[in-house]
C-alpha cells in the first residue's frame, strides 16, 4: 500500500465539484502516473497508458494533445508497435470525445483509460451513482497493476457512498482511515453517524477534530439539538455566532438559551438582520411570546384585577395585505405602549388605558380590513374588465370569421352561375 498524506478535510452535504462530498484527502505525488514510469502490461489497456496523462489521485485520464508538427515528431520516437498502439488509442479517443460510451465498452471492455475518462466525466457532472458503478469496473480491470492505489479507491468509495446517501457503506470505508487521526476523516465519520441517527457517537467524533470547520460546528450543534441537550447546543451556537454573526445563528442561540431576558435580546437582534418576510415573521413570534409573558408577569404582581391586552388576539385579525415589516412595527408599538401604561397608571386608570390600547388597535385592524376588501374589490373589477375585453376580442374574431365566410360563399355562388365556369370546368357538364 502506498504511503498517503492526509490534510484537513471538509465534508459537504452537496458538492458541485470534483471533490465529491469532501476535499482535502491528498495522496503523495508518487501516486501519479507519467509516461516515464514502468507499467506492468498484464492487460492490453496498459500498453496505451503512456499516451495519457494519468492523475491517480483524482482517478482521471486525458490523452496527450499535440499540434500537427509535434505529433509527427512524437510518432517518430515510437516503435512500430507503439505507433499502432497510438493509432488505436486515437481511435478510442475519438469515440470518447463524441460521448459514445456504449460503443466503447462493447468494443473495448477492458480499456482502462476510457473508464478513467468516463469516471472523471461522471464526477464532474455529479453523477455519483454512475461513478460508483464505473469505479467498481476500474477496480476489477486494475486489480493486478494498481495504477490507482487501494487507498485512493477506498477513499473514493467512501465519498461516493456518502454522496449517494449510503451512509453505512460510506462509514465502512471512512473507518479504514481512522488511524490517521485526520480532522477530515473524523468529520466524515461523524457525519455518517449523524445521518444514521447515532448522534451521540457522531458527537464523539466531532470532538476529536482539532481544527473544526464551520460545517463541523453546525453538525455538532444539530447533533446536540437532536439529543435535546440545549446546554451543549447553546455552547455550539455561541461558537457559530462567533464565526458568523447572522440571523440564523442568533436564532440558534435564542432557541437554546434558558435566560428569557437574553432570549428576547437575541430575538430582537436576529430580527434586525432578517432579510425576508418569513424571517421577520419567525422572529416576531418569538418576540411577541416573550414580551407577552413579561407583560403578564408584571400585571400578575398588581393587587387589583386588570385585564391584560393580548397582542395575539389583535395579530390574528390583521389581514393579508399588511406587510410583515408593518406588523413588526405595530407589534413593537403595542408592547411599548402597554409597558408605558403599566409604569404610569394603576387601578381604574390602568384598566382604562389598556382598554384604550385595545380600542386603538381594533380601529387599526378595522381600517386595514376595509383597505384589504377595497383592494380585493378593485382587483375583482380589474379582472372583470379584462375578462370583458377578452370576450369582446373573441366576439370580434367570430364576427370577422363569419364575414369572411359569407364573402367566400358569395364569390363561390357568383362563379358557379357564370357559363365560362363550366367551360373551364368541363367535368361539371351533364
Amino acid at each position: 500500500m502506498k504511503k498517503i498524506l492526509i490534510i484537513s478535510a471538509l465534508v459537504l452535504v452537496s458538492v458541485g465539484s470534483y471533490a465529491y462530498a469532501a476535499e482535502g484527502y491528498v495522496f503523495t505525488a508518487n501516486d501519479k502516473i507519467n509516461s516515464s514510469m514502468q507499467i506492468n502490461t498484464n492487460a492490453p489497456s496498459y500498453d496505451y497508458l503512456k499516451f495519457y496523462d494519468i492523475d491517480s489521485e483524482m482517478i482521471s485520464a486525458k490523452m496527450k494533445v499535440f499540434d500537427n508538427d509535434k505529433e509527427k515528431d512524437f510518432i517518430k520516437t515510437l516503435s512500430k508497435d507503439d505507433r499502432e498502439n497510438y493509432k488505436y488509442a486515437k481511435k478510442v479517443e475519438k469515440l470518447v470525445q463524441k460521448g459514445r460510451w456504449d460503443e466503447i465498452y462493447s468494443k473495448y471492455p477492458n480499456y482502462l483509460p476510457a473508464y478513467l475518462e468516463y469516471y472523471d466525466k461522471c464526477i464532474s457532472s455529479n453523477n455519483y451513482q454512475e461513478a460508483l458503478n464505473v469505479l467498481e469496473k476500474i477496480q476489477r480491470i486494475d486489480r493486478y497493476n494498481m495504477v490507482i492505489s487501494a487507498d485512493v479507491l477506498n477513499y473514493a468509495y467512501g465519498m461516493l457512498y456518502y454522496n449517494t446517501y449510503q451512509y453505512s457503506n460510506a462509514l465502512r470505508f471512512f473507518k479504514i482511515f481512522e488511524y490517521t487521526k485526520d480532522d477530515g476523516i473524523y468529520s466524515s465519520i461523524g457525519n455518517c453517524y449523524f445521518y444514521l441517527n447515532n448522534y451521540q457517537t457522531a458527537i464523539s467524533y466531532y470532538k476529536k477534530i482539532k481544527n473544526p470547520t464551520y460545517e463541523d460546528l453546525e453538525y455538532l450543534f444539530s447533533a446536540y439539538l437532536k439529543l435535546g441537550n440545549t446546554l451543549e447546543a447553546n455552547k455550539s451556537a455561541q461558537n457559530l455566532l462567533k464565526e458568523n454573526y447572522s440571523y440564523k445563528n442568533l436564532m440558534r442561540v435564542e432557541a437554546t438559551t434558558n435566560d428569557e431576558t437574553a432570549k428576547l435580546s437575541y430575538a430582537y437582534k436576529a430580527r434586525s438582520l432578517a432579510s425576508t418576510a418569513e424571517e421577520i415573521a419567525r422572529a416576531n413570534v418569538e418576540i411577541s411570546t416573550l414580551e407577552q409573558k413579561k407583560l403578564d408577569a408584571k400585571v400578575a404582581k398588581l393587587t387589583q384585577f386588570v385585564k391584560v391586552p393580548k397582542w395575539s388576539e389583535i395579530e390574528k385579525q390583521i389581514p393579508q395585505n399588511v406587510s410583515e415589516q408593518e406588523v413588526s412595527d405595530k407589534q413593537d408599538e403595542f408592547f411599548k405602549t402597554a409597558n408605558t401604561y403599566l409604569s404610569k397608571y394603576s387601578g381604574q386608570q390602568l384598566t382604562n388605558a389598556f382598554k384604550s390600547l385595545n380600542d386603538d388597535f381594533t380601529t387599526y385592524v378595522s381600517q386595514k380590513k376595509t383597505e384589504y376588501y377595497q383592494e380585493k374589490q378593485i382587483q375583482a373589477q380589474k379582472e372583470l374588465v379584462l375578462e370583458q375585453q377578452r370576450n369582446n376580442m373573441l366576439q370580434q374574431q367570430l364576427i370577422e370569421e363569419q364575414r369572411l365566410h359569407n364573402y367566400l360563399e358569395q364569390q363561390n355562388f357568383y362563379y358557379m352561375t357564370r357559363p365560362y365556369y363550366y367551360y373551364r370546368n368541363p367535368r361539371f357538364y351533364w
